[in-house]
């Protein structure tokens, strides 16, 4: 059905057209879209509106503000990539790749050294990744429904204090501050 959707009026057109429509019937889905979009929204704002944050609220106050903007974002990506299929076609890709068949078997372990592996994954995981990649991760590690939103919303708190409060503050107030008050 898709193949044909895809081929439909594209006769005369180069040998590319045809893959590319089946490219955008296959993922630009309205979900996919909306995901793409508040990915970019949410890229584009986290600095600005952190930096922002900071010089009103202050240091630790912004942190927990930002924690709780970042966990809105976590929990409507996790929403928004269930039951996706570029999903999975990022698992198969994955799967092609040795450090995929590495993450692959880290998620599907089931006994004592598996899950702590797993479990030592996810601090990096929580404290590196973003809300949009920490979602594509957990939804790529099969991650139980339950597990992924608490883990994933919950995570954005000691991200942000991390990434807002001890990082982006320490430069408000030892670097751009004092630059600020010299003018």
């Amino acid at each position: 059905m898709e193949d044909i959707a895809a081929d439909a009026g594209t006769e005369g057109t180069p040998e590319s057209e045809p893959t590319r429509r089946r490219f955008l019937l296959r993922y630009l889905r309205p979900q996919t879209g909306v995901t793409i979009v508040l990915w970019r929204v949410e890229a584009y704002t986290a600095t600005p509106l952190a930096l922002l944050f900071i010089a009103t609220l202050g240091r630790w106050p912004a942190a927990l503000a930002m924690g709780s903007v970042m966990a809105v974002f976590a929990a409507v990506f996790l929403f928004l990539l269930e039951d996706e299929p570029v999903v999975e076609d990022i698992r198969g890709w994955a799967d092609r790749r040795w450090l995929g068949r590495l993450l692959e078997r880290l998620a599907e372990g089931t006994d004592l050294p598996a899950r702590a592996q797993r479990l030592a994954a996810l601090v990096p995981a929580i404290i590196v990744l973003g809300p949009f990649w920490r979602a594509v991760a957990f939804h790529l590690f099969r991650m139980r429904r339950p597990a992924a939103y608490l883990l994933s919303v919950g995570g954005s708190f000691p991200h942000a204090l991390l990434w807002t409060g001890i990082v982006l503050g320490s430069i408000w107030e030892g670097i751009v501050w004092p630059l600020l008050n010299r003018l």
